[in-house]
């Protein structure tokens, strides 16, 4: 559980800094996280490559360690050569993003409800919100590139903001739900 929660405080942060990356230089934001996806892409694929000729025959037959690489390596040298691509579909990406991490809320809302917690609506409405703000960037009424990019890094922070606050609610309940003396038993029991 604490795993889990540590998985989602990291990507909630994430997303709040990129969003504010996207919103205070949304002009330069762009193209410097298309640069930065590349390295990772490159970064992964070389990892991927040493592991095949380091690891066992049989696991990097199985998991494709070379086949991997190589296609990570080239998606990177892509990305490299046409950034602008990328950065052309940044909001169409985050706005299914949003979208999906709305989805990823509703479940969150019914959890906190089916374990008897009152504010269950309060995730249920981010929810909405962010679904809201998902489909405003995919249907892009902005006047400019700038705006759009503004208007994402923002809703972007929100989501990176609701993620952490009702993960933290989720796990207060959970708490609750399963004092520490059934918790243990029924996490070794079930998990």
């Amino acid at each position: 559980m604490k795993k889990i929660l540590n998985e989602y405080a990291y990507s909630s942060l994430a997303g709040v800094v990129l969003g504010l990356v996207l919103l205070i230089w949304p002009s330069l934001s762009g193209k410097l996280l298309c640069y930065g996806l590349a390295l990772a892409f490159l970064a992964y694929g070389i990892y991927r490559i040493v592991c095949y000729f380091i690891r066992d025959a049989v696991l990097t037959m199985l998991r494709r360690d070379l086949a991997v690489g190589l296609i990570a390596i080239a998606v990177g040298v892509f990305i490299f050569a046409r950034p602008e691509l990328l950065v052309s579909l940044l909001p169409v990406l985050f706005g299914l993003l949003l979208v999906v991490g709305a989805m990823s809320e509703v479940q969150t809302a019914f959890d906190m409800k089916r374990m008897e917690d009152g504010r269950w609506y309060f995730s249920l409405i981010a929810a909405a919100v962010l679904a809201g703000l998902g489909l405003v960037i995919l249907a892009n009424p902005f006047s400019t590139a700038l705006v759009l990019m503004r208007f994402t890094g923002a809703a972007l922070a929100v989501e990176g903001i609701c993620e952490f606050v009702f993960s933290i609610l989720l796990t207060k309940r959970q708490r609750l739900y399963y004092p520490p003396e059934d918790g243990g038993d029924f996490f070794k029991q079930n998990f």
